[in-house]
């Protein structure tokens, strides 16, 4: 065996230094050395004769992301070249310079122990509860709209029938549209409903019980922990892509706690299709049950939040503002509070109210922007073919030209969202098209504004054009 326990910690730095020796021909100096050598191979921990699970340490957040996303890949192959096992790469965020200096011997004692108290010991609770569910995300301050309907009602019926309808509920969309809000709204009816215990816990956590089981030799209370249990939720379940070992035991768990009908509620920025390294039988599962989307909010959800969110801070708003705000900004929720809440501070420096002129001064936007209902299509239609330097017949035409492309959605999109349009009308407009391929563009332009910052900022100066 590659791997000796006895001498686990000398084997960590022969495996990194491995590594280290594959990446460095295979990537770019700048990239290697920003973002692989601040890294180390905290410890390699034996699954059995053919598989291990290795703890890469990176000194930040940033980085840990970094390559999660980017080189998470490279460094599993590189690690299975050097091991000649299979591995799992289990990433945490320690800073180097601060590891502990006791002997060896010791330290790893001590992250056993540790893992003994810390990995098992019950999460901190909340007082009202008696869960870690979060106590703001509930279904009374969860804002309903047209992007979130449907997930809302399969939210609903899993407290109405759990672990028989909707069993599992996958709920999916962008960064900050309402998962986790809605996946805790849900926990907390469970427990309300008495259905035993209810664990609610992101993806990273999972993963992390899991190989600290194995440190600390507590294999059993890891199944009991997450096993006998009457609901289980589970946050970004598309970090569990390309880490076999974890695939497999949530895959037992995933099974046990199905045959028991005990709910489990799943939350990812994609769906189970989409999600790289996910395993076939995974994948079939987490797609048996009921999958639900959460796009964007719509202007009405938009005005609702902010508006909410005014309350929330004791924030005094002009009516003008609130509608100006909500029809700039086409976003997701948590960057459109985040907005609100950098114009609500200047406010309150600057005299207390929130007028409309405010928001404009302050976030540079034309004056009278909000009169979006006065706006003809004909104007839209114009508007975005100035400025991407095309005719109005261009965007109306069959050409399929990617930056044409790209300008025809934009106009439907704003037809459609800005306008209010039915989608029979717009593809009327947009030259007789069929109001499927209107749909279409417009699901595509929500999902890509969210990702897409300069796409985001193109939409929103057309939108300001549009009300100069």
């Amino acid at each position: 065996m590659w791997i000796s326990s006895e001498n686990e910690s000398m084997d960590s730095e022969k495996l990194w230094h491995g590594i280290c020796g594959e990446l460095g021909v295979s990537m770019s100096p700048a990239s290697f050395a920003g973002f692989i050598k601040p890294c180390f191979v905290r410890s390699v921990t034996p699954i059995d004769g053919e598989r291990i699970i290795m703890e890469l340490a990176a000194p930040s957040i940033f980085l840990s992301h970094t390559i999660e996303t980017k080189y998470y890949s490279l460094i599993k192959q590189a690690a299975e070249k050097i091991s000649q096992k299979r591995c799992d790469v289990a990433l945490v965020i320690v800073e180097a310079n601060k590891e502990d200096k006791r002997p060896k011997k010791e330290v790893v004692n001590s992250q056993v122990e540790e893992a003994r108290i810390g990995l098992f010991a019950p999460p901190e609770e909340n007082k009202q509860t008696g869960t870690n569910l979060n106590t703001r995300y509930t279904f009374e301050s969860y804002m309903v709209g047209s992007s979130n309907r449907l997930a809302f009602a399969a939210g609903k019926a899993v407290v109405d029938y759990p672990g028989t309808r909707h069993n599992p509920l996958f709920i999916y969309g962008g960064v900050g549209v309402g998962k986790t809000h809605l996946m805790h709204a849900v926990g907390h009816e469970l427990v309300k409903k008495g259905v035993g215990k209810v664990v609610c816990i992101t993806s990273e956590q999972f993963i992390n019980d899991f190989v600290g089981s194995f440190k600390s030799k507590m294999t059993d209370a890891f199944k009991k922990k997450y096993r006998q249990v009457g609901a289980l939720l589970i946050d970004d379940v598309q970090f569990f892509g390309g880490k076999e070992q974890t695939q497999e035991e949530f895959f037992h768990t995933f099974n046990e706690l199905t045959n028991k009908q005990a709910q489990i509620v799943m939350t990812s920025d994609r769906k189970p299709e989409e999600i790289v390294g996910l395993e076939d039988r995974l994948r079939s599962r987490f797609q048996g049950g009921m999958m639900v989307d959460i796009g964007l909010p719509d202007f009405e959800m938009r005005l609702a939040i902010i508006k909410q969110r005014a309350i929330d801070l004791h924030a005094e708003v002009e009516g003008g503002a609130f509608e100006l705000i909500a029809n700039t900004y086409t976003t997701n929720a948590r960057e459109l509070e985040g907005i609100f809440m950098n114009l609500a501070t200047r406010a309150t420096i600057e005299g207390g109210i929130l007028t409309k002129e405010m928001v404009q001064k302050t976030m540079g936007l034309p004056a009278d922007s909000v009169k979006s209902t006065k706006v003809r299509p004909i104007k839209v239609i114009s508007t975005v073919a100035k400025y991407f330097d095309f005719r109005n017949k261009d965007l109306l035409g069959t050409s399929r030209k990617a930056d044409l492309v790209v300008a025809r959605h934009i106009t439907m999109y704003l037809l459609r969202v800005t306008l209010g349009l039915n989608l029979t009308v717009v593809a009327e407009l947009m030259g007789g098209r069929d109001h499927t391929t209107v749909m279409h563009a417009v699901e595509k332009m929500e999902d890509q504004i969210e990702e897409n910052m300069d796409l985001r900022r193109k939409v929103m100066a057309v939108k300001s054009a549009l009300f100069t």
